[in-house]
């Protein structure tokens, strides 16, 4: 489990409105991206809608990669991804706030 590498990235909405517009978007697209991702060594991706204060609108996205060599092939695809949603959907992203976190599991109390 050492190996398995990460990736958490947040994603804060100017409003519920717009949130929920990029989560409709969002879930007719990343069904396609999760089947080319999970040949390339993804294990899990999942979205979840964060507890924030009353006002703050944000998603978290988790992916869990078999290791360091399948998280590079994958963020290869999730950038030609990135251009191709911005081209489409750049709309979307006005307001919007995007942080990625990565990491490398060290420990597994599961």
């Amino acid at each position: 489990m050492a190996d398995t590498v990460i990736s958490f990235t947040t994603i804060e909405y100017p409003d519920e409105a717009s949130m929920q517009t990029a989560r409709d978007v969002f879930q007719d697209e990343m069904g396609a991206l999760a089947d080319k991702l999970r040949p390339l060594g993804m294990i899990r991706f999942h979205s979840s809608r964060l507890f924030m204060p009353e006002g703050k609108f944000m998603i978290g996205n988790w992916l869990e990669y078999r290791d360091m060599a399948a998280y590079e092939a994958c963020d290869k695809v999730w950038q030609e991804t990135g251009e191709e949603f911005a081209e489409k959907y750049g709309h979307l992203f006005e307001g919007v706030t995007v942080i990625p976190h990565r990491g490398e599991v060290i420990d597994d109390y599961s």
